[in-house]
């Protein structure tokens, strides 16, 4: 009873600081490639805890992730991103498809619930790093053809000024 109310706890507090929570189906995984998941997911700064399904509800009633409930049915594994949710998406949706084994049920973002393919529509997308990087080029180079638009117009209105100038001198002479 100790170990339940232990692992309802620490449920809890993964659940309150991830940035995504994953719910899979974890069947035909051997323990080596879970280990080898797991390995993974670390580098990103993600988890994957299998657990009794009676337990994740529990955890999940007192954070306000009653709706993970829909996806709580047979073998469950909870994959929790505590860093850049797109890269532990990827990750995951990458290592479905090397091992051909194991299924997203869904999941949640930001206290919304996500279905699988708009899971892997999220895995899809580039990072929030690449997304900026992205961003700055576009308007580095936007400002960059913006100066180039100004001098044109500062050495038309130059040239222009001239050409008058000289107008207006030969009209004296």
């Amino acid at each position: 009873m100790e170990k339940k109310k232990e692992a309802v706890k620490n449920f809890k507090e993964m659940f309150s600081k991830s940035t995504l929570t994953i719910v899979t189906d974890y069947r035909g995984f051997t323990v080596a490639e879970i280990t080898d998941l797991r390995k993974r997911l670390h580098k990103n700064n993600a988890d994957y805890k299998i657990a009794k399904n009676t337990l994740i509800k529990l955890a999940a009633k007192e954070t306000n992730l009653t709706e993970l409930e829909k996806f709580l049915e047979g073998p469950t594994a909870i994959l929790l991103s505590f860093g850049e949710p797109t890269i532990c998406a990827k990750t995951f949706v990458e290592f479905i498809k090397e091992t051909e084994k194991g299924q997203i049920k869904g999941g949640v973002f930001e206290g919304k619930l996500i279905s699988k393919d708009e899971i892997k529509t999220f895995a899809s997308l580039p990072s929030k790093e690449v997304l900026l990087g992205q961003i700055a080029g576009l308007l580095t180079a936007n400002t960059a053809s913006i100066v180039g638009i100004f001098e044109s117009l500062i050495r038309d209105i130059a040239l222009l000024t001239e050409e008058v100038a000289k107008k207006n001198s030969s009209g004296r002479e």
